[in-house]
């Protein structure tokens, strides 16, 4: 477990977790397995950040794109059939120099009356900003309690997430890592997980 665990984040003790996750830091791996391994870890983070919780009425689903993506499937199959359960997208990116998160997608109901409770999939936190970004997003929209779920995080970028809105956020983590380099990559990481899981650019 990492040091210095923000008060509102838990830390997965899962063995099995933790050996996917070391597959997963194979950079030789092929998307095909990229993706096995993140529904495999999703599925286990879906039971963790659930354990306990009867949900009533509308919950939703949010996926960050684009790595988010390899996360949904897996998290969805975890709900019980009669769960009303619905999903949206916003797409983020990190700006290369600033490291800064920009929204270029987000197709929520400028209304929101009946979702309350949110689970957020993001595969990874690397400097805390785009989990920031999404966290004010959705406060913003009314949402009064979100499960921000992610395989991975660095420390840094946990503990600034996890003061964006201690009162109405928990994060549900596989694993933490101590740090980041230059360009904002988790270290030792799984690198780029978007070009992992889609099979685009190099993985860093």
């Amino acid at each position: 477990m990492a040091h210095n665990t923000p008060a509102n984040a838990r830390i997965s003790t899962n063995a099995f977790l933790e050996s996917k996750l070391n597959h997963l830091r194979d950079r030789s791996l092929g998307s095909s397995a990229v993706r096995a391994t993140t529904a495999e870890i999703a599925r286990i983070l879906a039971v963790e950040a659930t354990q306990g919780q009867r949900p009533q009425g509308k919950i939703g689903l949010i996926v960050v794109l684009r790595s988010g993506l390899g996360m949904m499937d897996a998290f969805l199959s975890h709900f019980a059939p009669d769960t009303d359960v619905v999903v949206y997208h916003i797409g983020m990116f990190r700006e290369k120099y600033s490291l800064q998160p920009v929204e270029y997608y987000n197709k929520l109901p400028n209304n929101n009356t009946e979702i309350k409770r949110v689970y957020v999939v993001d595969p990874l936190i690397a400097t805390g900003g785009t989990a920031t970004a999404v966290i004010e997003i959705l406060r913003d929209w009314g949402v009064e309690h979100i499960t921000f779920v992610s395989m991975l995080t660095s420390q840094q970028g946990l503990e600034h997430a996890a003061k964006a809105w201690p009162e109405g956020t928990e994060f549900v983590i596989g694993a933490v890592d101590s740090s980041l380099d230059e360009a904002g990559y988790i270290l030792p990481g799984v690198g780029d997980i978007g070009d992992r899981l889609f099979g685009t650019g190099l993985s860093q």
